[in-house]
């Protein structure tokens, strides 16, 4: 699911000189990040189907199977909080701020746009293995409940299953989407905050520390806001029904506006604070080259 990004960046470095170094010197070739990617991803639809596979054959294990996916799901996500720190740490060492190979970046002709697109997908590349195993988790974590709405609908009529088993999947497939891209809207957005605080906080803990925190924020916003569901649910449906009807509740609210409201809230957070960051770093290096 991320391969295609992958190549995204790679063909950006026929264009990037500093970018192609980085990746001679340190990265390698594309192949080796695609074959880890494609191993994760394997490896966790095989452990989802592992994990489902006694709701094919015994019909009193979905409460449990149910509880423990939740369980996984909890997990999934303090994870990323761990992941946030990584992605955190490993820009803030692609910036190099304080090292000699910078300040002769600084130097050359090359415009603070290059250096800067450079050094941000140089950054990406460095956390793209941590990228990679927590979309493996998230992966796992659909996979299982893919499985598992497959085998109530089994359970349930194969005949069902077959009629009307696409429709009842697409609300899961379409959160699934958005769950499984959001770690890479967040890797960058960590990126690009991560690089801009390491340019203009020249102490590396207290850049490192500001980084984190605001990682922590919005993560932490973004539980209040999934914890505040069902009283928004509740709120919501009460003025539709009372304004529309329930036709119109069941139509508009579940699932289609409720999940661009979600897509929009989450996604642009991360795209204004990106693109407010990598602004900030162009217009830190431009202000640096203009002063040797």
């Amino acid at each position: 699911m991320l391969r295609a990004d992958l190549a995204e960046i790679f063909e950006r470095a026929r264009f990037n000189p500093v970018l192609w170094l980085a990746i001679k010197h340190e990265h390698g070739a594309q192949r080796r990040f695609e074959r880890l990617e494609r191993s994760l991803q394997l490896g966790a639809y095989a452990l989802a189907a592992l994990f489902t596979l006694p709701l094919f054959i015994r019909a009193d294990a979905f409460a449990l199977y149910f509880q423990l996916w939740f369980l996984g799901l909890v997990v999934s996500y303090a994870l990323g909080f761990g992941a946030d720190a990584a992605y955190v740490l490993g820009a803030r060492s692609s910036a190099e701020v304080n090292g000699a190979f910078w300040e002769t970046l600084r130097l050359t002709l090359l415009p603070s746009a290059v250096l800067v697109e450079g050094k941000y997908l140089n950054a990406q590349l460095r956390v793209w293995r941590w990228l990679l195993l927590e979309a493996a988790v998230r992966h796992f974590v659909v996979a299982a409940l893919v499985l598992i709405l497959i085998a109530i609908l089994v359970r349930v009529s194969v005949m069902l299953l077959l009629v009307s088993g696409g429709l009842i999947l697409i609300l899961p497939l379409s959160v699934a989407y958005v769950y499984m891209r959001e770690p890479l809207m967040r890797m960058r957005t960590m990126v690009a905050l991560s690089f801009a605080a390491a340019l203009n906080i020249r102490d590396e803990t207290v850049a490192a520390l500001f980084a984190i925190s605001v990682a922590f924020i919005i993560r932490a916003l973004q539980v209040i806001f999934i914890l505040s569901l069902p009283f928004q649910g509740s709120v919501f449906d009460s003025f539709v029904y009372e304004n529309y009807g329930i036709g119109f509740r069941l139509i508009c609210f579940w699932p289609w506006l409720y999940l661009l409201v979600v897509y929009m809230l989450f996604y642009g957070v991360y795209q204004r604070a990106r693109a407010w960051a990598l602004e900030t770093v162009q217009r830190h290096v431009r202000t640096e080259s203009q002063s040797f």
